[in-house]
């Protein structure tokens, strides 16, 4: 006799109270286990999830089924691991623990491969093998959006230059086509990690150290875009919506604020509507989860990248305050064990909102104020509010990625201009409050 279980391929950073929450949903929607495949399993997996599996994400690579002389496990000329290889063993080890597949979640962006692998052999929806790693290697997303005829593209669509580059004097000769200026990013990573403007050819040097640790895969050089307003096209089962992003400035970017829904008129709406779902059909109609982040240009729109997995920055659970009714996270599930795409636009009787909160200047933290208190005294209501950082602890003003906020406000207002401005004012006086020694 086996037993129903959810198979969670991964989670980024510190997402684990995103897979506790998925437990949960597994149990109470569809009397099933969840079963977490993870790298470096750690104590907090272990409380999160009802089974934890180790197995690599990293370099996983799409592959045909090895040759029946093939060795177990074995990998392909760069020393990669077939991900065909890797979703045999996490099968075999589900089979000897009596659980049988209902579902796949590909929910860290290393992780879409091995959950496309892992659901074409149990028959389950996802992904096609073949297209997953779109949703994680940047390059092979711009060499598919380059290879569409330009009139496949819908009206307003504008694909943006991108060149890898493995090398200093490449990176510069990129920078230099590009008119001297330039955006980098590693090819293969999340959380704004390693994201960087090059504001000159003499800056690359600099620039080229600071991304060392992503040299070995190589680090995309795209068209710096000025002056255009950031969305994301997120979707759940066919529901949709679109996100307001706000990101730092700087030497560096990284997100610092969501609003669902994004306030945009309905000409604005459409556009990238569209947008959304072209990214969505050129790079895997099958799967069940995007999370598409878009640039709003004067004359029309551009993808900044594409993920097979739900947005970050609590923005699934955003949507479940903003639209009454709608849970992302059961249309998920749902999507998963069924593989029905059911379109709905979810109607908004709300804004809800993310601001993540920084240091105000550089030092060692003395003391943090109680948020609830601040926003009591502001008479802002407040749905949720979390400090990550504690006395002792040194800290920066700047924020090179979304692991240099210090924490996060989350507010529900009736909308998006009311909500704005309860956001600048709490962040504002949380912020003020955090008190640092900067000796």
């Amino acid at each position: 006799m086996t037993t129903a279980c959810f198979v969670l391929t991964g989670y980024n950073n510190t997402r684990v109270y995103d897979v506790a929450k998925l437990r949960d949903l597994c149990h109470r929607e569809h009397h099933a286990r969840l079963v977490l495949v993870t790298e470096r399993p750690g104590p907090q997996d272990a409380t999160a999830a009802d089974v934890v599996i180790a197995a690599p994400l990293d370099q996983l690579t799409p592959s045909d089924p090895p040759e029946a002389t093939d060795p177990p496990g074995a990998t392909g000329a760069t020393g990669s691991t077939s991900a065909f290889a890797a979703a045999a063993r996490v099968a075999a080890r589900l089979g000897r623990l009596g659980l049988r597949p209902i579902g796949v979640l590909p929910f860290a962006d290393r992780g879409v491969v091995l959950g496309a692998e892992l659901a074409a052999r149990f028959g389950l929806p996802g992904a096609e093998p073949s297209r997953a790693v779109l949703g994680l290697d940047k390059h092979r997303f711009r060499a598919a959006e380059a290879a569409v005829s330009p009139t496949a593209h819908p009206d307003g669509y504008t694909p943006l230059r991108s060149q890898v580059v493995h090398s200093l004097g490449a990176f510069e000769s990129a920078v230099h086509r590009f008119g001297g200026t330039a955006f980098v990013k590693p090819t293969s990573e999340g959380n704004s990690r390693g994201c960087q403007i090059v504001p000159s050819v003499a800056a690359c040097p600099r620039v080229w150290t600071a991304l060392a640790p992503y040299h070995e895969h190589g680090v995309m050089v795209e068209t710096l875009v000025t002056g255009a307003r950031e969305y994301s096209w997120d979707f759940a089962g066919g529901h949709r919506w679109l996100t307001e992003k706000h990101t730092t400035t700087g030497r560096f970017r990284a997100e610092y604020q969501q609003i669902v829904p994004a306030p945009l008129d309905e000409v604005q709406t459409a556009l990238l509507d569209r947008a959304g779902a072209h990214v969505r059909d050129l790079v895997s109609p099958t799967n069940g989860a995007f999370h598409t982040e878009l640039f709003l240009l004067e004359r029309g729109v551009a993808t900044v990248e594409t993920n097979l997995r739900p947005g970050g920055m609590h923005i699934w659970d955003l949507a479940r305050l903003a639209f009454p009714g709608f849970d992302p996270w059961r249309e998920w599930l749902r999507w998963s064990t069924t593989g029905e795409i059911q379109p709905a636009r979810p109607r908004a009787h709300a804004a809800s909102g993310i601001r993540m909160l920084r240091a105000p200047r550089d030092g060692i933290v003395m003391s943090t104020p109680t948020v609830a208190d601040v926003a009591a005294d502001l008479g802002i209501p407040l749905h949720d509010a979390t400090l990550t950082t504690a006395p002792g602890q040194r800290v920066r003003a700047e924020v090179a990625d979304n692991a240099g906020f210090v924490g996060q406000i989350v507010l529900v207002a009736p909308d998006a201009p009311t909500l704005r401005d309860r956001l600048d004012r709490l962040s504002t006086a949380v912020e003020e409050r955090i008190d640092i020694d900067a000796h």
